[in-house]
């Protein structure tokens, strides 16, 4: 895989589908110039997209721990942007932003452990500030609701972790399989970006590109493990 690019658990099977669907349609046109690229290529490629996917088919994750993953995800939007305001309150009072800014930067990540962490010392310091906060706008108590709030992304993110670790455990238990889908997708997108480097295609032959594209579409759709 490209120097730093990071392919995730779980972007493995979408990635070997995206570009299956490109080789499948170039792999004649590929073979012109990379020989390996037989139509018995393209077989074992598909065989080991299909094993791992299949692999993945047997983790069955609950409806409930799905639930609770969208549910992490939504809330971790809803404070971000209740923080917004809260920005506007501590900018009105002077009062340093840097702290909420990286509280911020983590819930936009979904660094829902660094974010939890962060909120420790960050509602006590709105509790301190209480009086000129509300004086600038906002709610008297707002520091006991971000402890809720922070209690229950906790709750939430402990969840979520355990889930992981299911994943985790998946692809430690079966490391060999995914490395050799691996092989297969950095073999095809090496020659790919070669063959079209001056064309269109370039972007179905590039990690990065690929890599947006399904997180893009993940963002469209509703959060699901």
């Amino acid at each position: 895989m490209a120097q730093g690019v990071k392919l995730r658990i779980e972007e493995y099977v979408p990635m070997g589908t995206f570009l299956k669907a490109s080789f499948v349609r170039d792999r004649t046109e590929l073979a012109t110039r990379f020989s390996e690229f037989t139509a018995e290529y393209e077989e074992e490629f598909t065989t080991q997209l299909e094993k791992v996917d299949q692999l993945e088919q047997s983790l069955k994750l609950t409806n409930e721990q799905k639930k609770v993953t969208q549910s992490l995800y939504e809330q971790a939007d809803a404070l971000n942007n209740e923080l917004n305001f809260l920005s506007f309150y501590f900018k009105r009072a002077a009062l340093d932003t840097s702290n909420l800014s990286q509280l911020k930067k983590d819930l936009r990540v979904k660094n829902i452990e660094g974010a939890c962490y962060k909120m420790e010392g960050f509602v006590q310091y709105v509790s301190e500030n209480e009086e000129v906060l509300v004086e600038k706008g906002m709610k008297t108590g707002f520091a006991d609701t971000l402890r809720i709030v922070k209690q229950d992304l906790a709750a939430k993110n402990a969840s979520q972790n355990e889930i992981m670790d299911i994943k985790k455990q998946l692809y430690e238990d079966n490391t060999r399989e995914y490395r050799k889908l691996y092989t297969y997708i950095t073999t095809i997108v090496s020659a790919g970006k070669i063959m079209y480097a001056s064309v269109n295609k370039l972007d179905e032959y590039t990690l990065t590109r690929l890599i947006s594209r399904m997180r893009v579409l993940k963002g469209e759709e509703a959060v699901t493990v």
